[in-house]
């Protein structure tokens, strides 16, 4: 028993990713099944009215309902593409995870949770077997006044899932990540441009040193 907890404090990091990524997997899955079995094809049940709506739909082309209907080799391509992201996201966290800070791990729970979500809809989800085809979709904002006013492309807006927000905000965050570090960086480069006495490689070598505090202090 202690070499087993032993094991789990040594792998805090790999745990609270799966524990993360499951339970974001079963947000999306539960939720996408409570609108199937209660809700009626494209019905609209106001959450906030004019705003935000549950509209179920389902989606057998690209994420948020976007693009035509690709039939089955569309469908196959985006089976394809989920598989694919999946094992790149999964490759790269397995690679990368004693590096990784809190945030990266964050982003990385979103997206394989998302692009998990999603695959199991487009791969599993057919005619045959469960009465419908592709990924189910059902929530539905309008930026334009609501259903009664002009349709234009904000109104209503794409209709979506909660893997496809995962997706989105992990995306999201991932720019911003890469965005606010590469803005540390350069503001450490430019305050000491002029002093020539200081190794750009100890700049480098100082950002390392704080990504490792940072890291110990995590695991702590």
């Amino acid at each position: 028993m202690g070499k087993v907890l032993d094991y789990i404090k040594k792998e805090k990091k790999f745990f609270l990713f799966l524990l993360g990524a499951i339970l974001l997997f079963v947000v999306d899955i539960v939720s996408k099944w409570i609108v199937e079995k209660n809700c009626a094809l494209y019905e609209k049940i106001p959450l906030i009215p004019n705003f935000l709506y549950i509209t179920k739909s389902y989606n057998v082309a690209i994420a948020f309902s976007l693009g035509e209907q690709l039939g089955v080799a569309g469908r196959v391509i985006n089976i394809s593409i989920s598989v694919i992201m999946s094992v790149i996201i999964m490759v790269v966290w397995a690679l990368k995870k004693s590096k990784f800070r809190t945030r990266e791990h964050v982003i990385a729970m979103l997206l394989f949770s998302g692009a998990v979500g999603n695959l199991i809809d487009r791969a599993f989800y057919w005619e045959g077997t469960t009465g419908f085809n592709g990924v189910i979709d059902f929530i539905q904002f309008y930026l334009g006044g609501g259903p009664n006013a002009p349709v234009n492309f904000v109104n209503p807006f794409a209709t979506f899932n909660f893997a496809d927000s995962f997706l989105v905000i992990g995306i999201i965050v991932f720019i911003v990540v890469i965005l606010i570090d590469n803005f540390k960086t350069m503001k450490a480069k430019a305050g000491t441009a002029d002093d020539l006495s200081v190794d750009p490689r100890e700049i480098d070598e100082q950002k390392k040193e704080e990504e490792e505090e940072e890291n110990q202090e995590e695991e702590a």
